[in-house]
């Protein structure tokens, strides 16, 4: 990649970051990277179903739990300003888990950071491709099936609003606007609401086939809810934070 420094940069200071020096093949590389944390993502998710532990233990295996993703001084500076208090034991350390990374001020451990390498973003577009491969896969065996179309292009839909707010939310979470994000990820469940429902309307022939889909999309379904129920307990945690200092303001 072009020669840049990028240490002095830190979270939440694109407005202030200046000329970056990279082109375009230097962020395809970046974004090929980020893809490739997305399947690395993807496949412990698939080696550890069943588990109760599901996400915490993906999270840990993620490298989310380790100390390089804890505050940094630069970003503990910022804390007044947008930041949420760091998410780490001060005394013995309990086994982490995926809350503890739901912060957006960790530290990237590449060079440079964007919202590609927060957690709840890898976390929630690896779960939808996996979602949007699962329906492919089973629209594929279509001779089996009696899907009515309308119903298909409705669960479609209601996926892709699902992703589409969860990421606006990951934005007003990397920005500070807790109250912003919890809207969009109250947008988000109530998609993912009308995903399970649209689920348990889907007609088909092949019952056997319809389980076994029903199940892993499901589940899919509710580890993402179990994300984001996380992080909008995380921001109104820190909304109720921040009521007393602005008051005395």
């Amino acid at each position: 990649m072009s020669a840049h420094n990028f240490e002095n940069f830190s979270e939440g200071e694109w407005e202030d970051r200046g000329e970056l020096a990279w082109n375009e093949f230097d962020w395809q590389q970046y974004l090929k990277q980020n893809d490739k944390e997305v399947a690395r993502f993807l496949a412990l998710y698939h080696q550890h179903e069943g588990r109760t532990e599901r996400l915490d233990e993906v999270a840990r295996l993620m490298g989310w739990g380790d100390e390089e993703w804890a505050p940094s001084e630069d970003s503990a500076d910022l804390e007044s300003e947008s930041a949420t208090p760091p998410m780490v034991a001060e005394t013995p350390p309990e086994p982490a888990t995926f809350s503890d990374f739901l912060d957006e001020d960790f530290d990237a451990v590449a060079d440079t950071y964007t919202i590609h390498k927060h957690p709840v973003f890898i976390a929630t577009r690896g779960l939808y491709q996996h979602l949007y491969y699962t329906w492919e896969r089973f629209l594929a065996n279509g001779n089996d099936l009696n899907v009515n179309l309308g119903l298909s292009w409705k669960l479609a839909s209601s996926l892709h609003a699902g992703e589409l707010n969860a990421v606006m939310a990951i934005h007003a979470l990397d920005l500070g606007d807790f109250t912003l994000t919890i809207c969009h990820l109250k947008n988000a469940l109530s998609a993912v609401n009308h995903s399970l429902s649209l689920l348990h309307s889907l007609p088909v022939s092949n019952k056997a086939q319809q389980g076994q889909f029903f199940r892993e999309v499901q589940a899919t379904l509710f580890d993402l809810r179990e994300i984001w129920l996380r992080v909008m307990n995380d921001c109104r945690e820190e909304n109720r934070r921040r009521l007393p200092g602005e008051a005395e303001e």
